[in-house]
């Protein structure tokens, strides 16, 4: 534990090194979140608890920091065995699109000045590895930054036929000739699922595996293997009322599925997947086109594409949300 003394209160630093207290600070994790502007559904503790049971490896090392009793941060780190070093990661990291540590604004100094003593003290690491940071984050001033893959997202102002108007002749002539030969095949029907669905999690899996398998790679699912973290995620967020599963059924066959997370009025869009037989119809984009109408009906405030700059998204009115890695050794605090 590390302390210091700021504005007549003391803030102290102190490490969770075991899953049981982490779950024992869950609740308390969860109100803090929700005081943070800007975090999504990948900074909170329901969603890194359920990362860290299917992925996590090595020794928690997850750093909290209060102000009295108030919980002014939280860095969520686990160390392990990396390329020959003991490396400090981010719980999330690799299959989480945002990982910027909760940190309240009023304390971002000293928090940052608490856990730069608590790195340069403690020998147990080699290299801190965060990724998926925001542009500007504080924690930068530790070591090397450099470029991240973006995320983007799609601002729901006003309605979806202005919105739509707004698009490319382009988009708008190729979705109509999509539904057009579409309906003259049989029917389509959109859908939209709150609960954990398990037909539907096992379509987006099989979709998801045959469309990358047809360029001869694995996908996320597989590369990671995470269709159980899938499922337990899932279902957590079905009883935080933030689960959205958006499908296309086209004769009576699932032909696109996606699922994302609804956080604080933003949709967070995670992973989508159609069935490569019918790539001539474009029910990708026809699937994206009905769930953004719906996003507009249903008064969300954004669409957010997560992570990658595929062109598509742009097309469909997303601007880009910049993002950074931070890389920090033993060598680079001794700097300071």
């Amino acid at each position: 534990m590390a302390t210091v003394k700021r504005c007549g209160s003391w803030m102290r630093l102190e490490v969770l090194d075991s899953f049981s207290a982490l779950e024992q600070f869950c609740t308390e994790w969860s109100s803090f979140a929700e005081t943070i502007e800007g975090l999504t559904p990948f900074q909170t503790p329901e969603w890194l608890l359920t990362w860290w049971l299917y992925f996590g490896s090595g020794q928690l090392h997850v750093l909290t920091v209060r102000s009295g009793e108030a919980i002014a941060a939280v860095i969520p780190l686990f160390r392990h065995e990396w390329n020959g070093r003991r490396q400090l990661t981010l719980i999330g990291s690799g299959i989480s699109d945002y990982l910027e540590p909760a940190i309240a604004p009023d304390y971002s100094a000293a928090v940052i000045n608490l856990v730069g003593e608590h790195l340069y003290d403690n020998s147990g690491w080699d290299i801190c590895d965060w990724q998926d940071l925001a542009a500007g984050t504080p924690l930068a001033r530790f070591g090397r930054v450099t470029v991240d893959t973006p995320c983007s997202e799609v601002k729901l102002c006003g309605t979806f036929d202005h919105y739509w108007m707004e698009r490319s002749k382009d988009l708008r002539r190729n979705l109509r000739r999509y539904g057009d030969r579409a309906d003259a095949m049989g029917p389509t029907e959109f859908r939209v699922s709150s609960i954990a669905d398990e037909t539907l999690l096992q379509q987006l899996v099989r979709l998801h595996s045959d469309r990358w398998g047809k360029r001869n790679l694995p996908g996320m699912i597989t590369a990671n293997n995470s269709g159980e973290f899938l499922r337990e995620v899932t279902r957590r967020f079905e009883k935080l009322h933030s689960l959205r599963f958006f499908s296309l059924r086209f004769r009576d066959e699932v032909a696109a599925v996606s699922v994302g997370f609804l956080y604080r009025g933003t949709l967070h869009s995670y992973l989508s997947a159609f069935d490569p037989r019918f790539e001539i119809l474009g029910f990708g984009r026809k699937l994206l086109h009905d769930s953004l109408r719906y996003g507009f009906e249903q008064g969300y405030r954004a669409w957010n594409f997560c992570r990658g700059d595929e062109p598509y998204k742009f097309s469909f009115g997303a601007e880009p949300i910049p993002k950074c890695r931070l890389i920090v050794t033993r060598g680079d605090l001794g700097k300071g």
